[in-house]
């Protein structure tokens, strides 16, 4: 059957996410309801229960695919180099294309969380796993001897911050502050940011 979208070679549950992200974007979180997400999918709204039990198990499925936390563990386990300064870039290039790529779910959840906190707290288990990911690393460069024994939890916030801060400006306000290339900016950042850890 090909659904409303148009895609054929997509799999069900996969049209449902995009049908929702679709209409959530724009239409916001209350008007796009069940029943039109799948009616856009091209499914029955049974079919969106079955697969995903409710609109808050369909957010959580939505949140989980677009997830970095994948691929920054990909990034910490398999190709970290133990080099503060050039691992830490990498992971903030990675993490700011991860978050300009699903731009219009973060600002969905700023808008939408006051009067749905399920959108929030959703959204916060991306960073929480981020943090997890990120005081290994430095609590295992802290034995190595490359960094001095700080707080690793203040330090993987402070870094995540720092990442979100600028994406929150170029998604925003584009190049309106500053028309600096976002690897340079992040370099700088990084490059800062890891004098303060180092031994």
């Amino acid at each position: 059957m090909k659904g409303s979208l148009g895609l054929t070679t997509k799999g069900t549950a996969e049209r449902i996410i995009e049908a929702a992200l679709q209409l959530i974007s724009e239409k916001g979180y209350t008007a796009a309801t069940t029943k039109t997400i799948a009616e856009l999918a091209g499914v029955n709204e049974v079919t969106l229960f079955r697969h995903f039990g409710n609109k808050r198990g369909l957010l959580k499925a939505i949140v989980e695919q677009f997830s970095y936390y994948p691929l920054l563990q990909q990034e910490i386990h398999q190709n970290v180099t133990w080099d503060l300064e050039k691992d830490l870039l990498n992971f903030s290039l990675k993490h700011f294309e991860f978050l300009m790529s699903i731009k219009d779910l973060v600002m969905i959840g700023f808008k939408e969380s006051i009067q749905f906190p399920e959108i929030s707290e959703e959204i916060a288990n991306i960073p929480l796993l981020i943090k997890k990911e990120l005081c290994q690393y430095f609590q295992e460069m802290q034995q190595r001897g490359k960094i001095r024994e700080v707080d690793f939890e203040a330090a993987a916030l402070s870094l995540i911050a720092l990442n979100f801060g600028h994406f929150m400006s170029r998604a925003r306000l584009g190049t309106m502050v500053s028309d600096i290339p976002t690897e340079e900016l992040l370099q700088t950042s990084v490059a800062i940011f890891s004098r303060g850890l180092v031994s």
